[in-house]
Order: C-alpha cells, then sequence, then structure tokens
C-alpha cells in the first residue's frame, strides 16, 4: 500500500469514527424531545439499545484499523480524559443534569470516553509483541471481569450496589426513549435515561483487541462480524432481564475462537493454556457461588432483643413508609461493566 493510500486510509478511518459518535450524540439530544406511546417503548429501546451499540462497535473498529501510534494514542488518551471530566462536571455542578445544555453536557463527555477508551486501548495493544500473548490475555479478561462482575465478592459488583448511579456517570450509557410517565412524574428523562450502561473496561479492550487483530494480520473483519450478533443477543437479555452481566465475556470468547487458526502454539504452551483456562473455571465457580461474609456483631442483650424485633419487625412499620423506595430515573440499570 502506497504511503498516499495510506493517509487516505487513515483520515477516512478517523472521519468515520467523528460522523458515527456525532450522530449518535444527535440521536440522544432529539430523542428527549419525542414522547412514544406505553405500547412501543420496549421495541423502540430495543431499537436504540442495537443500534447505539452496533454504532459503536463499528466506530472503535474504524478508530483501530487506522493502528494510532502509542504518540496518538497519548493525545487521544489526554484529549478524552480532559473531555469527559469537564463535561461531566458542567453537567453536574452547573446545569443540575437538567435542560438541553444538560444534555448536550453528557453527550460530550460520552464522547470524550470513546476517545480516552481507544487511546487507552491502543497503548495496550502497543505492548503486545507477538499475537500469542492474545490467548492469555483473554482467558484473564473473561475470568477477572466474570469475578468482578458477578462473584459476591466482586470489586464492580460492590460499587454498582453501593452507588448505583457511578457507573452511568462515568460509563457508555445507551439511552431508552421518554415516556408519559417520565412527563407525569417529572422525572429528567431527557439526561438520565438509559437502558443499559458499557462500563469503559469493555471499549478499551475492545479496542485493544481490534488492534492487535490489524497489526498482525489476524482476523478483524470476520470477528467484527461475529462480535456484533453476538453483543446484540448480550445486550437485549440485559435489557429484558435487568440483569448486570460482564461484557469481556463474549468479547474474549468471540475473539479467541473467530481468531483460534491464527494462533501458533508448541506443545508446551497448548498445555499451560489448558491448565491456566482449567482452573479460572474451577476458581471463579468456587468465587461465584461463595457467601460473603458480613462482619461480627455484638451479642444483643436481653434488654435490647425486645427492642430490636420490635424494630425489625415489618407489622410495626409507619404505613407511610415502603421496605423500599423506588429508584429514581436513571438508578439501578442493567449494565454490561
Amino acid at each position: 500500500m502506497s504511503e498516499n493510500s495510506q493517509a487516505l486510509s487513515f483520515k477516512n478511518g478517523y472521519r468515520d469514527f467523528a460522523l458515527i459518535v456525532a450522530g449518535l450524540a444527535s440521536v440522544n439530544v432529539l430523542r428527549q424531545f419525542i414522547v412514544v406511546p406505553d405500547s412501543l417503548i420496549k421495541p423502540i429501546d430495543i431499537i436504540l439499545l442495537v443500534g447505539f451499540f452496533v454504532a459503536t462497535l463499528i466506530a472503535i473498529f474504524r478508530a483501530m484499523s487506522m493502528q494510532p501510534k502509542p504518540k496518538q494514542a497519548c493525545i487521544l488518551l489526554g484529549i478524552g480524559v480532559a473531555t469527559q471530566a469537564i463535561f461531566l462536571c458542567l453537567l453536574n455542578l452547573v446545569f443540575k443534569n437538567q435542560g438541553l445544555a444538560a444534555s448536550i453536557c453528557k453527550d460530550l463527555s460520552q464522547i470524550g470516553l470513546m476517545l480516552w477508551a481507544i487511546g487507552l486501548g491502543a497503548l495496550v495493544a502497543s505492548l503486545l509483541r507477538e499475537k500469542n500473548i492474545l490467548i492469555p490475555i483473554a482467558i484473564f479478561l473473561v475470568a477477572y471481569d466474570y469475578f468482578l462482575v458477578l462473584a459476591p465478592m466482586g470489586f464492580t459488583k460492590k460499587i454498582m450496589a453501593a452507588n448505583p448511579n457511578l457507573l452511568g456517570q462515568i460509563g457508555y450509557a445507551i439511552p431508552r426513549v421518554k415516556t408519559h410517565a417520565d412527563i407525569a412524574n417529572n422525572t429528567n428523562a431527557a439526561i438520565g435515561a438509559t437502558s443499559a450502561v458499557v462500563g469503559p473496561a469493555d471499549l478499551v479492550f475492545l479496542g485493544a483487541f481490534f488492534l492487535a487483530m490489524f497489526r498482525f494480520n489476524m482476523r478483524p473483519k470476520e470477528t467484527l462480524q461475529i462480535m456484533i450478533p453476538t453483543l446484540i443477543g448480550y445486550m437485549v437479555l440485559v435489557l429484558v432481564t435487568g440483569w448486570s452481566l460482564p461484557a469481556l465475556v463474549p468479547i474474549g470468547l468471540v475473539t479467541l475462537i473467530v481468531n483460534r487458526n491464527e494462533f501458533k502454539l508448541n506443545k508446551d504452551e497448548k498445555i499451560s493454556t489448558i491448565v491456566l483456562a482449567i482452573l479460572a473455571v474451577l476458581v471463579l465457580s468456587f468465587l461465584a457461588t461463595r457467601r460473603p461474609t458480613s462482619p461480627t456483631e455484638p451479642l444483643p442483650t436481653a434488654a435490647s432483643q425486645g427492642n430490636r424485633e420490635s424494630i425489625n419487625s415489618p407489622e410495626q412499620a409507619p404505613k407511610d413508609q415502603s421496605p423500599s423506595s423506588s429508584p429514581s430515573d436513571g438508578q439501578n440499570k442493567p449494565s454490561l461493566p
């Protein structure tokens, strides 16, 4: 390929990335002005989820097809982090998540997230010296993401339980439609309404895997073609069930399966890989079924036992209080951390 064609391809890749993210931001702003009938909420939410996620995958793919060098990756990382931080501050501190300006700030912060995710992903991929290293990395990421999200003592699971809004602020939010219920309840559907949230790490390693496949002349296009329907099904499952599922599991598995013939392992490396995979399955099976231990409480005295029973008794609760408050808009979102 000549230098001129390389330059043209480079410009086209980043042009495609810019057009896609700008288009997604525009749709996200415009959808707040459209109120959807209740009968169409679920179908349109699914259409939005599929459309946003497929477009995001293609945008990352096109950016990584340009194979950004470490210097370019650092620039993307710096611009992205600064953009997301600035517009998140404006969103929360200045506009208080209200109005059109806040919606624009939210979209610009999401663009910042995309920029630093592909920048960091490119830096991670630049550390890989051969394609065989993708195998243990993918296995580790699948296992680690599974542990973080699904294991009772997983870090992500604890953070999401303690602060459900945190991932929605820093993650990639896929919007949902505005409904008549949002208007009646005066909720801020224009800003906080999301059907699912994708964790930043998912975008980072998507980019890293795609760039590695381009660098080592593997099968990036075929991987994208399988990745799209796989993750669509995964995301629809999240939307329908409300579960929080680890997205790096299908990402890593699809990458390994589609590119399985590209890896050249000797006998010892094959044995080591199989042993690593078996150990990961065994350890994760144990951790996923283990209940978290609660801190030891002092034994109650006889005098306090009766008080505790009366306080904890559901019959004694005031009638105007419900056992749990209903989540505000944008909270307790299904997510793919």
